[in-house]
């Protein structure tokens, strides 16, 4: 067993001595140099510079290469549907705006009957029509006033009319109540030339006759109603309604109300 060790030894220790006895070949290097694009500099070790560590080296910027610029096609934008203009608002489509109803205003009357507004108000029912009931009062001319003003009191007028009848003036008698009350009444006519006639008779006697005209006040009904201006049939009926009674006019009125 001894002489198998020693065998062995012998056997490594020539390997190693030949291993080390023969020359050594120059290694590869480990990068090979390849040919840089246009503009990029080559990268050189900091050994190669002549510099010890690192820490010596100077930040250098490194150029980063722009690649060359690939040709691009400029394609349209994709079309949709519901487009938007530029302020954001979407685009709606356009509607014509149907036209506006003018509407005709009209009156009826006027009606002194109440029996004669009732049968005109369901006649325009029956056109659909709903017409609106409305009371005024007239002022008509009854006459025309001469007259002597109120006396202080009763006894005063008596002697003024006794006065007048002297002078040959008749037809008087003094008021006995109201506003005119002690006033002396010299007759109420109809027509204005006659009442100028007895109003300047008088006055020749006393200079304080006056002559006023007298009105009656009426209450009459009308009926308001306001039409489509374009229901040309149903305005012709109204005006037909109107002319089948004696003293009912049909009136048109600027603004319904």
């Amino acid at each position: 067993m001894r002489l198998v060790f020693w065998l062995f030894l012998l056997l490594n220790l020539a390997f190693f001595y030949w291993q080390y006895s023969q020359p050594r070949q120059a290694e590869p290097p480990l990068l090979q140099s390849e040919t840089l694009p246009a503009g990029v500099e080559r990268l050189v070790l900091l050994r190669e510079r002549g510099l010890g560590s690192p820490s010596q080296v100077p930040s250098v910027p490194v150029a980063t290469p722009s690649p060359p610029a690939a040709a691009r096609v400029e394609m349209p934008p994709p079309v949709q549907a519901n487009s938007r203009p530029e302020g954001g608002a979407e685009t709606e489509p356009q509607f014509e705006p149907p036209s506006p109803i003018v509407m005709s205003c009209f009156t009826l009357g006027p009606f002194k009957d109440e029996s004669d507004a009732g049968r005109m108000y369901k006649a325009l029912r029956a056109l659909d029509i709903t017409p609106e009931q409305r009371l005024s009062e007239r002022r008509e001319l009854k006459g025309y006033w001469v007259y002597l003003p109120p006396l202080k009191s009763y006894a005063d007028a008596q002697r003024k009319v006794q006065a007048l009848q002297e002078k040959g003036l008749d037809d008087m008698y003094v008021m006995g109540k109201g506003k005119m009350k002690n006033a002396i009444s010299l007759g109420i006519f109809s027509r204005k030339s006659t009442a100028t006639k007895r109003f300047n008779q008088v006055r020749r006697l006393d200079a304080a006759t006056m002559m006023k005209p007298r009105y009656r006040v009426t209450k009459e009904k009308w009926l308001d109603l306001s039409v489509d201006s374009a229901q040309t049939e149903t305005i012709a009926s109204i005006a037909a309604l109107a002319d089948s009674q004696p003293g009912i006019e049909l009136v048109q009125r600027e603004a319904c109300k």
